[in-house]
């Protein structure tokens, strides 16, 4: 009876500690946004050429 109860205790332990990074990253694991900053050339409403940070996410 003592060990199945350490034995359960334990087993829901390491499902929590499994499942709480997921959550708090807010994504699951296998589907990690990749992000990449780019500067990209632009033009302004007068011609003036000026550089636009773009973020690109997959």
């Amino acid at each position: 009876m003592r060990s199945s109860c350490f034995a359960m205790a334990l087993a829901t332990t390491m499902a929590l500690a499994l499942a709480m990074p997921a959550k708090a990253a807010n994504y699951r694991y296998g589907c990690k946004p990749s992000c990449v900053v780019k500067t990209e050339r632009a033009y302004g409403a007068d011609g003036k050429v000026f550089w636009k940070k773009v973020r690109i996410c997959k």
